[in-house]
């Protein structure tokens, strides 16, 4: 039997230590009192979750999104690349350098520049090559947004498919519009009067904000002969591939310009429909679905290599056979490779083919 005395001894050291205390048999049949282990601190499991733009501002680490945007910029000569960082993310990780580099850019175009480029062969589209006097982001008659594309260098293609090759340099030497979002089918139906789209929404998510498709190459040139027939002071085409590429791209060099899940509408989370424009993330230049949701007609004349394709980023409308057009950017039923490429006839409708519009500045 346990004596008075050691289960006092117990208590005492319980009431001392603060730990559990149990019985327990000895070896030659004597109870003993040990203690009870004390649970083990669990370490708490890191977030498995996506940190979000905002939260990355107040961790004082760079987003993937701000490093995307930076990456896209740093090397800029336009002043309103830096202000748009610095608005966009006024605590940003490179807010010291933006700063800097906008002081330098401010002192440099003090002096007078001309505000436009001679129309040449490598220049196809004679706008301002500066940029820096025209707005970031501008809305036409019809309702359509553009984005202001910089001019630049990048390397276009990839090796992943036979129609992808050669990767080979583009040099853009001027500025353009591209379309921020899609056409959607409420803009298509304000400028041609019907609505040929498959996809028409329901309650929740109206056809108004989703893209128009079930158009053709040739339905999507009498969209734009309407357009131009507004005589503002721009005139609207379908963009090149090589702008389109450039455009999708932002400064990126990967497979994808972010994270896809994040940036696009395909085939693995889009349930088999497509969806209004500008719910995904945008890409470093404010281009919303450049991938996924719709394939994008383009002005080219399909290739089937890149030998030979013009490097100054105008449509390649020479040599071939000039049986297919060439739409960019994957769509809700396939895959969104920024290089990815396909091709159909050019009054060819279906489901899944869309467009978007690129504006430049008329010329006398």
């Amino acid at each position: 039997m346990i004596s008075v005395l050691m289960l006092l001894s117990l208590f005492v050291n319980f009431a001392i230590s603060g730990a559990p205390v149990s019985l327990a048999q000895g070896k030659g049949g004597e109870v003993v009192a040990k203690p009870t282990p004390a649970p083990k601190k669990s370490t708490p499991k890191k977030s498995t979750a996506k940190t979000s733009r905002t939260s990355g501002l107040r961790s004082g680490n760079a987003s993937t999104d701000e490093i995307a945007f930076w990456t896209s910029i740093k090397d800029s000569t336009d002043p309103e690349d830096f202000n748009a960082y610095l608005k966009q993310y006024p605590k940003g990780k490179f807010v010291t350098l933006a700063k800097n580099r906008l002081k330098t850019l401010e002192g440099t175009n003090s002096s007078p520049k001309p505000s436009t480029t001679n129309p040449s062969p490598t220049n196809p589209n004679p706008t301002n090559s500066n940029s820096s006097n025209m707005p970031r982001m501008r809305t036409n008659q019809a309702g359509i947004e553009f984005m202001l594309i910089p001019p630049g260098s990048f390397m276009m293609g990839s090796t992943n498919g036979s129609d992808e090759k050669p990767v080979h340099q583009v040099t853009i030497k001027y500025s353009f519009y591209m379309g921020r979002f899609e056409v959607t089918q409420a803009q298509w139906q304000s400028v041609m009067g019907n609505n040929p789209s498959s996809f028409k929404g329901d309650l929740a998510e109206p056809y108004i904000k989703l893209p128009v498709e079930h158009v053709s190459w040739d339905d999507a040139q009498e969209f734009i002969r309407k357009l131009n027939e507004m005589n503002d002071a721009y005139r609207y085409r379908l963009p090149s591939e090589a702008e389109w590429e450039y455009a999708c791209r932002a400064g990126t060099t990967g497979d994808y310009a972010g994270t896809l899940n994040d940036m696009a509408w395909y085939a693995e989370n889009s349930e088999n429909r497509t969806h209004p424009v500008g719910q995904k993330q945008p890409n470093a230049w404010g281009l919303f679905d450049m991938h996924g949701n719709v394939w994008e007609w383009c002005e080219d004349w399909y290739h089937e290599t890149y030998s030979g394709a013009p490097t100054d980023g105008s449509a390649w409308l020479s040599g071939g056979e000039h049986k297919y057009r060439v739409l960019r950017g994957g769509s809700w039923n396939y895959y969104a490779r920024s290089a990815i490429r396909v091709y159909f006839p050019p009054d060819w409708r279906n489901d899944a083919y869309g467009f978007r519009v690129v504006a430049v500045v008329r010329t006398p």
